[in-house]
């Protein structure tokens, strides 16, 4: 009998553990995913676009690098869109057909931790008021005037509406409502439209830990209190711990008939990659020919995304590995069964 054993038992558990630590705290776990929209983004904003996510991903990664929280990592990639007029959330979101502006966000982390707004109406970032909504309430989603009433609890400051409102949209809405009453909004993640587009991103911190958020002016020209996807748990978000996270952009009636990010992570679940679950999930919207797309993080970091429209703006980066920023079909990283 080896009467030793127990002390390198003992000696062999420190090093695993100091190990795991190490590894734990290293900038290689940490990684970053966002999407700036899947729709038919016209030429002269495709450098926009690019950038903007581009920006989103530094920023995630700078927080997440400085040991801050998937969580506050998710919430600041996706405000920093919400400011850019750029993108269809906060400032630059769509007006609807009697000419006001309304939003959706979710937030989620691990422990079905969520926190959702729907419709709500002058608030800068709703992506942050989502998440109040998770860390301060019992609740899961506040809609509408209840949505704004709890801002206001929150001193969350109202905006203008004008503050929100860029001339091309305004523009967009005077246009559709006088020559072209009877457009159909889905049109715009087709060709022949030029803007649409939610913003969103996924998050691993140095603790192992996942967060997702999702922000969104909704569709152009859509009626009054219409809601999509995107603060929908299991359509524009979901996130199942020690498995992974999506999050979604596209037509949001569509994602929702599907539930497109529970989905992917189910495929996650079955033992497929993040780059083969995004495309799957994608091929199975194509069979209720719906149009989207999804981004997609497995629980150590490995991304994947797909969509079926004609541009999405995307930009990963994993560890210390330099930032990828793409938006065509072509950009679309291989699919693979091992992750990327």
């Amino acid at each position: 009998r080896d009467l030793h054993y127990p002390l390198r038992r003992q000696r062999q558990m420190c090093i695993r553990d100091r190990y795991q630590r190490r590894v734990r705290g290293s900038s290689s776990m940490i990684s970053v995913i966002v999407h700036g929209g899947a729709w038919n983004i016209p030429d002269e904003a495709v450098e926009a676009h690019k950038r903007g996510t581009k920006l989103a991903v530094e920023k995630a990664h700078g927080i997440l690098k400085a040991g801050g929280s998937a969580l506050d990592a998710a919430e600041a990639a996706v405000m920093l869109m919400e400011d850019d007029p750029t993108f269809d959330a906060g400032t630059g979101s769509f007006v609807n057909k009697v000419g006001d502006i309304e939003m959706d966000a979710i937030i989620a982390t691990n422990g079905s931790k969520i926190g959702s707004v729907a419709s709500v109406q002058n608030i800068k970032n709703p992506v942050h008021l989502a998440r109040l909504v998770m860390e301060k309430t019992d609740n899961i989603l506040l809609v509408g005037s209840g949505a704004n009433l709890f801002a206001k609890e929150q001193n969350i400051p109202e905006a203008n509406a004008k503050e929100l409102l860029t001339p091309t949209e305004w523009e967009r809405h005077l246009f559709i409502k006088k020559n072209n009453p009877d457009f159909q909004p889905k049109s715009a993640f087709q060709k022949n439209e030029k803007k649409s587009g939610t913003v969103g991103c996924i998050c691993l911190d140095k603790t192992g830990k996942v967060a997702v958020a999702v922000s969104t002016g909704g569709i152009p020209h859509k009626r009054p209190g219409r809601v999509g996807d995107s603060p929908i748990w299991g359509a524009g978000v979901y996130l199942k711990d020690e498995i992974g996270a999506s999050a979604a952009t596209g037509y949001g009636e569509d994602l929702i008939r599907v539930l497109i990010t529970r989905q992917v992570v189910d495929y996650l679940s079955s033992g497929y990659s993040a780059s083969m679950a995004s495309s799957k999930t994608i091929e199975d919207l194509e069979k209720i020919k719906g149009n989207g797309g999804v981004i997609t993080m497995d629980k150590n970091g490995n991304v994947g995304l797909d969509f079926n429209t004609v541009r999405m703006a995307f930009a990963f980066k994993k560890g210390d590995d330099p930032i990828v920023v793409g938006i065509e079909p072509l950009d679309k990283p291989p699919t693979t069964k091992s992750s990327l």
